[in-house]
């Protein structure tokens, strides 16, 4: 697996507990979204690079917009629990992720 789909495993573990993705956004959002945006700001050059071109974003903003763009996904169904372990799998954003474009 390259780099890229590490950091995505780092980030979206964050994500998987034993609950839903949903539930853990709705019971501690806060948590959520600090551990996503730490996970971010450790990602390797590569990835934010990449991140920052698919999303369209400077990257000073890149961990906040990408775990707000994830956390919305996550709350509004968008993704469940198999897309993001698709992704952890395969480290590939497909159509399902195009939200995190804006």
């Amino acid at each position: 697996m390259n780099s890229k789909g590490l950091v995505l495993i780092a980030v979206f573990a964050t994500l998987c507990g034993c609950s839903s993705l949903q539930e853990d956004l709705k019971n501690d959002p806060e948590r959520m979204m600090a551990s996503c945006m730490r996970q971010v700001e450790a990602a390797n050059a590569k990835f934010k690079a990449h991140a920052m071109t698919y999303m369209s974003v400077p990257r000073a903003g890149l961990a906040k917009v990408f775990c707000e763009r994830l956390a919305v996904g996550v709350a509004d169904g968008r993704i469940t629990q198999y897309d993001v372990n698709e992704l952890i799998r395969t480290g590939q954003l497909t159509s399902k992720f195009a939200f995190l474009k804006g």
